[in-house]
């Protein structure tokens, strides 16, 4: 199975990945501002000869408009090609690059929420996986880190919360490579990275435009 992955939470990132666990193709812009100019080119690129047999979107948490550009683009497509979608959290992809890289015990992942603020999500890694703590948003100030700490918010804040264990692009940032790859792990391996969601996104705050009553 080809699946194509997006995710927009942060980054703006497309892939496609089998069910072998190769990521066959990917295309990753780091604190992208126009995520839908990139996302619709980056998509045709990598599936010129291939057609995907489902669709994979970060459903955050992140800002409401770097997200739905990535979820509607991923229901436009699936409906196109009469393919299955699913949500997964994107805070599972940095989990999951956190894991395939030999860390273990609690770690916290944060993300940049924009207004001085971090989401925030606690895993324990071990032979399984578990959720701890959130996904939330919080002032950095009110945030009390696991001692080890993968994601952007970490870098941003680092004096308030402590420097990240890694500082590389892709464990700063969710990509849709391994948010494809995390949806694809066996189960019972990992078993709470990449459980696969519908299409709602976490926003974790209303957003600023309110109708009138």
């Amino acid at each position: 199975m080809i699946t194509l992955a997006i995710d927009t939470a942060a980054a703006a990132s497309v892939a496609l990945v089998d069910s072998n666990g190769e990521v066959r193709a990917q295309r990753t812009t780091f604190s992208a501002r126009k995520h839908a100019e990139f996302v619709g080119p980056a998509i045709r690129e990598i599936t010129q000869d291939v057609k995907p047999q489902r669709v994979i979107v970060g459903v955050g948490p992140g800002p409401f408009t770097g997200l739905r550009a990535g979820i509607a683009t991923g229901i436009g497509y699936a409906l196109g090609l009469g393919v299955p979608i699913y949500g997964v959290r994107s805070h599972d992809a940095l989990a999951f690059r956190a894991a395939a890289h030999g860390i273990t015990g609690d770690v916290t992942v944060a993300t940049d929420a924009r207004r001085k603020e971090v989401y925030a999500t606690t895993y324990r890694l071990g032979t399984t996986v578990s959720v701890i703590d959130g996904p939330r948003v919080v002032l950095p100030a009110d945030l009390t880190p696991a001692a080890t700490r993968i994601g952007r918010g970490f870098v941003l804040y680092a004096q308030t919360l402590g420097n990240p264990a890694r500082t590389e692009d892709e464990f700063t940032e969710p990509t849709a490579g391994d948010l494809g790859l995390c949806a694809q792990a066996e189960p019972g391996n990992l078993e709470e990275l990449g459980a696969l969601l519908d299409t709602s996104p976490l926003y974790l705050r209303e957003p600023d435009a309110q109708p009138r009553q």
